[in-house]
């Protein structure tokens, strides 16, 4: 054993002298083309193997120090392979800043804009959770199967905006906006102000939010908002209101027509006495009459018949009975609240 030993020290104290001499070694070959140059056919060069703490643990690490990192709890080396010392920290192969980790065992820091090729290839993560659809160009969250170029199974929620209508611009941003034009008005069973939509209830418009005030200016609206309380909507000059909700027939509005009737014999009325060439007239003495014709006039008291058919006219007066009072001409209906939308 002992000569084993002697003869291995004696082989390496050769190797050093001919490194001294010709500043080459050669392990497998007897003509070295570099100052180590390692040829085989059969096995490899074996670089120290460290767990990645012991790595880390180096004093004083040379530029271009070579491990090999056999675990991944390292601050810095978090991956098995080889590391070397840039000066400043350990890098692994192929790394220029920041290691190269593997998305499955580690966590790392993008450094520049990364491209993914699926080659026609889908990408999911787990069930049901995010799907990637390489040629439909789609992605599903919370499904598999994406039916649009975004498909949310479940709940979407947008933060951070801020308060208001979300809407979409002409190139297809989301952004907050006027869900309808400003002036549009709206029946609804609300009692209040909500989103920007204010109750036309005659409120003086200087009450109304900076925005709203603003808005309701390049309508026209000045003063007070319009007073929608009980009335109806119909097209019409922008802002005119008036009319009633009652209204009272006077004879103009009534049709033309004559009303036939018959009275009872006991009923009291006046008879007008009318013949060609004479007056009859009625003597205040009872019931005398006086009778005149042309200059002369003779009285006295006499019994006059008219015939059945005698030219007369009846005259009297029938009261209505109404009392003038005007009827509603508002139809059945059911009570909504207006708004205008202002804005916020």
């Amino acid at each position: 054993m002992q000569t084993r030993i002697i003869i291995k020290i004696a082989s390496l104290l050769g190797v050093l002298s001919i490194m001294n001499i010709n500043a080459q070694v050669g392990v497998g070959t007897s003509a070295p083309k570099a100052a180590l140059d390692v040829t085989s056919t059969t096995q490899g060069v074996l670089i120290p193997r460290l767990a990645a703490t012991q790595a880390e643990a180096i004093s004083n690490p040379e530029i271009g120090e070579l491990v090999y990192a056999t675990t991944t709890d390292g601050t810095v080396i978090k991956s098995q392979g080889f590391w070397y010392y840039d000066g400043t920290t350990w890098k692994p192969f192929g790394a220029s800043v920041q290691p190269n980790i593997d998305l499955y065992n580690g966590d790392g820091t993008l450094t520049s804009d990364r491209t993914m090729t699926m080659n026609g290839n889908n990408l999911s993560f787990d069930s049901n959770k995010l799907t990637i659809l390489s040629t439909n160009q789609r992605v599903g969250i919370g499904t598999n199967t994406p039916q649009h170029t975004l498909d949310v199974s479940g709940n979407t929620r947008v933060r951070n905006l801020s308060a208001g209508n979300v809407v979409a611009t002409a190139d297809g941003t989301l952004a907050n906006g006027p869900k309808v034009p400003y002036g549009t008005v709206k029946e609804s069973l609300r009692p209040t102000d909500h989103n920007g939509w204010y109750k036309l209830d005659g409120r003086a418009v200087n009450t109304l939010s900076a925005a709203a005030q603003t808005n309701a200016a390049t309508l026209g609206i000045s003063g007070n908002l319009i007073n929608a309380e009980n009335l109806l909507m119909k097209q019409g000059s922008t802002l005119a209101s008036g009319g009633s909700s009652n209204v009272t027939l006077i004879r103009a509005n009534l049709p033309n027509y004559s009303m036939t009737g018959s009275t009872s014999t006991s009923t009291d009325h006046t008879h007008i006495l009318a013949a060609s060439g004479f007056n009859f007239a009625p003597n205040a003495a009872g019931n005398a009459y006086v009778l005149r014709s042309g200059r002369g006039t003779a009285s006295g008291t006499a019994t006059i018949t008219l015939p059945s058919a005698g030219a007369h006219a009846h005259s009297g007066v029938v009261s209505s009975g109404g009392s003038g009072t005007p009827f509603s001409i508002v139809p059945e209906s059911i009570t909504y609240t207006y708004f205008i939308y202002l804005g916020q």
